[in-house]
């Protein structure tokens, strides 16, 4: 199986660098387009010849905002990912975003249906595929658990391992079919992005379910680069 790395594991280093040292270790890269990985443009990630999947930016954005100016806005910065990403047939992962208060979650849940669709139509006009990712335990996130998939609304599922396991629903979430996966360990009590074998997930039961859904390049994304081909090591051991 090939699996992919997250550039997360060099969020400290400049992008250039981080596909650099990538480039010594796999031909497939996901970007996490945030901080110094931000994406503007194509041209840094057309010098390489990676398979390339994009994480659209998560920090400071809230696409299930009940103010319509940051909702809007959150759309465009999403949005803007589909232009970069279809020059190289790559999917991108969106955060489901969340709501402030308690009282506003059902108006939160209508920011996310509206701001989906609108992400929806722009991701098929650009023809890229792209997916939503379940939350870890983080305040009022909405996909902490199964029943909030039909908020998706259609839109296809990546499973974060790390974020079922710190919220205690990874079993569940296992049996929800998904098309993309982030692979990171944890004690179950911390969004640790520990490397695989590291922290108490059954990482056997998850390769099983990786199989069945067919999910090609199955994304490491931990804090180091150490980890993540300790993690590419140990996975391959369940092949």
């Amino acid at each position: 199986m090939d699996y992919s790395i997250s550039t997360h594991c060099l969020i400290s280093k400049p992008l250039k660098d981080a596909l650099d040292e990538l480039e010594k270790h796999t031909k497939f890269v996901e970007v996490m387009s945030d901080g110094l990985h931000l994406l503007s443009d194509a041209k840094l990630l057309s010098e390489y010849d990676f398979k390339y999947s994009i994480h659209a930016p998560s920090r400071g954005v809230n696409i299930a905002s009940v103010l319509e100016p940051i909702r809007r806005a959150t759309v465009d910065v999403v949005k803007a990912m589909f232009p970069i990403a279809s020059e190289f047939n790559a999917p991108v992962v969106i955060h489901p975003g969340y709501f402030a208060w308690e009282n506003e979650q059902e108006t939160a849940k209508n920011a996310l249906k509206k701001s989906l669709a609108e992400i929806s139509a722009s991701a098929n006009d650009y023809g890229v595929r792209f997916f939503i990712e379940n939350m870890g335990n983080w305040g009022y996130f909405f996909l902490k658990t199964k029943e909030d998939i039909p908020l998706l609304n259609g839109a296809e599922f990546c499973l974060d391992v790390g974020h079922a396991n710190e919220v205690g629903v990874l079993d569940e979430f296992l049996k929800v079919k998904f098309s993309h996966i982030h692979l990171h360990d944890n004690n179950g009590k911390k969004d640790s992005h520990w490397a695989v074998g590291e922290g108490n997930i059954s990482f056997a039961q998850v390769m099983k379910k990786i199989k069945e859904n067919r999910v090609e390049h199955p994304v490491i994304e931990v804090e180091s680069l150490e980890g993540a081909l300790l993690s590419l090591e140990r996975l391959r051991g369940f092949e």
